[in-house]
């Protein structure tokens, strides 16, 4: 499969296959032919490779769409047409494409005389102005299924779009909120704890002076018997204790008998 040269990008490039096949099937209705659909575009069953039948007097022309935007239509598909044409004795065949035909296929279409091949920039010059679909274009295949390529992506419309752009806007609203609450969270935390960090300091600076008074506040509930001791050893400083000796008391007293009384030795005198 080749692709195109040049890709068209327009309204007729985003029509669906059946709005398509309409489109090429009321063309030929204007020029005074009767219109019959045997292909898929109209919910039928393929009819051996046919689109379209034109009756016109004596004339039958079958006619193969190919809403090709992104690759070229090859030969394969103009000697198919040519064979129906034989097979159900048509006088003449036509194959359609909005894209383009390879090399091979206009070849071979001018070896015979009764085939005609119309390609994207013929077909648009006979169609003239399309409008712009409002719906959205289904998955058609623009190449055979037998040619094992890659389909291409299927382009949106401005509806889809829009609907896309809105989610987006929606995403991107919610992920700034997102940010902003964690923000919020991160910022709360760290105003907790550098608080808490203040609270530690103020109490490690207290906890010295609060460590000094302890024991002596503490010295009559752990040692209960120190202060009665500490009392009767400041009562010995202040005050001597008397020793009694009862020999020593008896020679004081036997001495003072002895002695005249006061009174008598100042008489004396």
């Amino acid at each position: 499969m080749k692709s195109v040269r040049h890709r068209h990008d327009d309204a007729l490039s985003r029509l669906t296959w059946g709005a398509f096949e309409h489109l090429v099937a009321e063309h030929f209705r204007r020029q005074g032919y009767r219109v019959e659909h045997t292909g898929a575009g109209e919910g039928n069953l393929p009819d051996g490779g046919i689109d379209l039948k034109l009756h016109r007097d004596q004339e039958l022309i079958v006619v193969q769409c190919k809403h090709w935007n992104s690759f070229q239509v090859p030969h394969n598909d103009v000697h198919q047409l040519i064979g129906v044409m034989h097979t159900v004795g048509a006088t003449g065949a036509i194959v359609v494409t909005s894209g383009e035909f390879t090399t091979a296929a206009m070849e071979a279409a001018v070896k015979f005389r009764h085939i005609r091949l119309i390609d994207g920039k013929t077909i648009r010059a006979m169609l003239g102005p399309v409008a712009e679909p409002i719906g959205e274009a289904p998955a058609s295949p623009e190449f055979p299924a037998w040619s094992g390529a890659a389909r291409p992506p299927v382009r949106h419309t401005h509806t889809r779009q829009a609907r896309i752009d809105r989610a987006s806007a929606v995403a991107a609203v919610a992920a700034v909120v997102v940010m902003a609450g964690a923000l919020v969270m991160l910022y709360t935390f760290y105003i907790h704890e550098i608080q808490q960090a203040q609270m530690a300091r103020l109490l490690e600076s207290r906890k010295p002076v609060a460590t000094e008074q302890q024991p002596v506040a503490s010295l009559p509930s752990v040692l209960p018997g120190l202060r009665s001791g500490l009392r009767a050893v400041e009562a010995m400083r202040t005050h001597p204790p008397v020793v009694h000796d009862a020999a020593r008391e008896r020679e004081i007293v036997a001495s003072l008998d002895d002695k005249k009384p006061i009174a008598t030795a100042i008489k004396d005198q």
